[in-house]
């Protein structure tokens, strides 16, 4: 007989033994902190730790390390578990282990920047900076990473996959980012990586509820089904989906735009120092004064500004142009408006 899509995801028919498996190893204990639930609060904080120092330094190596560490997943994948199933305890007792260990995360790097918060400058930090603006691409990685978590807890044969799911979803890094950013008192910069973790803590638990209702852990568990507080979970992540899909599509049409006129202007400024005896350096089209920045290095007199000025105009969306050379003046061409 043809199998079953549950037992073709499954490798074979799901039994109450490996439900059994899932669940021990997804759900903490239930009431006052018990062994699992220590032993994730100190693999936690030593993540954030990780991730803090990573991020400070802007070091990548030691955020990747970071994620490999971090436990947080689990009781994200234990509420997208209890979800599938539709255990209303274990949906809220999961849900209290995440945010206990969100709170953690951002602590964690709030405190290891205060003594340092006045020699850090956020923006010449790559690290940093990389989790502050958050776009939909996030959110499309996320849920595909959400699927092949639940996809690898569920399955024996191919939970080795879990660093490589732990990798390609970002979750304590921009927690401790939020803390540090906090410490630094910028807030704006924190609330766009708040939002990089609200992202992918969404995405994650609707897709692994999805993938562990497909699999069949619903016809086999044995704790008593409640539809109503299945239906309140998903409609709340649901709602939440939609929501912050609104500032992820504005980031990410700002980012186009951004790099349409960073190819644009490139091409432009090579074609004017064309025959001259300067180079362009960079094109920085994401700034905080809404400008584009050229850097130039060379020697002599500069081409005509006047006709970069007029074919800037079709190029820059109404920003400013300016010029910067090496060893030379900053120079502003009134391209923008007033």
């Amino acid at each position: 007989m043809p199998q079953s899509l549950a037992d073709l995801l499954h490798g074979g028919p799901l039994t109450a033994a490996e439900v059994e498996r899932v669940c021990d190893t997804l759900i903490f204990e239930p009431g006052r902190p018990g062994p699992k639930f220590q032993k994730f609060a100190i693999l936690l904080v030593l993540a954030a730790s990780i991730a803090s120092f990573g991020l400070l330094g802007d070091s990548v190596a030691v955020v990747i390390g970071a994620m490999i560490v971090a436990p947080l997943m689990l009781p994200i994948m234990g509420l997208a578990f209890s979800i599938s199933i539709g255990d209303r305890a274990r949906i809220l007792n999961s849900l209290l282990v995440s945010l206990a260990g969100i709170a953690m995360a951002v602590a964690v790097g709030f405190l290891l920047t205060l003594p340092v918060a006045g020699l850090l400058h956020p923006q010449n930090n790559g690290q940093i900076m990389a989790r502050t603006a958050p776009h939909l691409l996030d959110l499309m990685a996320a849920l595909a990473t959400g699927m092949a978590g639940a996809f690898a807890l569920a399955r024996r044969d191919v939970s080795d996959t879990l660093p490589g799911v732990a990798i390609a979803v970002s979750l304590v890094p921009p927690l401790a980012n939020v803390g540090i950013l906090l410490a630094l008192g910028q807030a704006e910069l924190a609330s766009g990586s708040l939002l990089l973790f609200i992202t992918n803590y969404v995405a994650i638990l609707l897709t692994g509820s999805l993938v562990f209702v497909l699999m069949g852990f619903r016809q086999v568990a044995t704790a008593p089904f409640d539809r109503r507080a299945q239906r309140q979970a998903l409609l709340i992540a649901m709602l939440a989906l939609v929501l912050i899909t609104i500032p992820l599509a504005i980031t990410s049409e700002r980012l186009i735009v951004s790099n349409k006129i960073s190819l644009r202007t490139t091409a432009l400024a090579r074609d004017w120092l064309r025959d001259s005896g300067y180079r362009l350096l960079s094109v920085e089209a994401e700034t905080a004064d809404g400008s584009v920045k050229l850097l130039l290095a060379g020697n002599g007199p500069l081409p005509p500004l006047e006709r970069l000025k007029q074919r800037s105009q079709a190029v820059l969306f109404g920003r400013r142009l300016e010029i910067k050379v090496l060893q030379g003046e900053s120079l502003s061409l009134g391209t923008g408006r007033p």
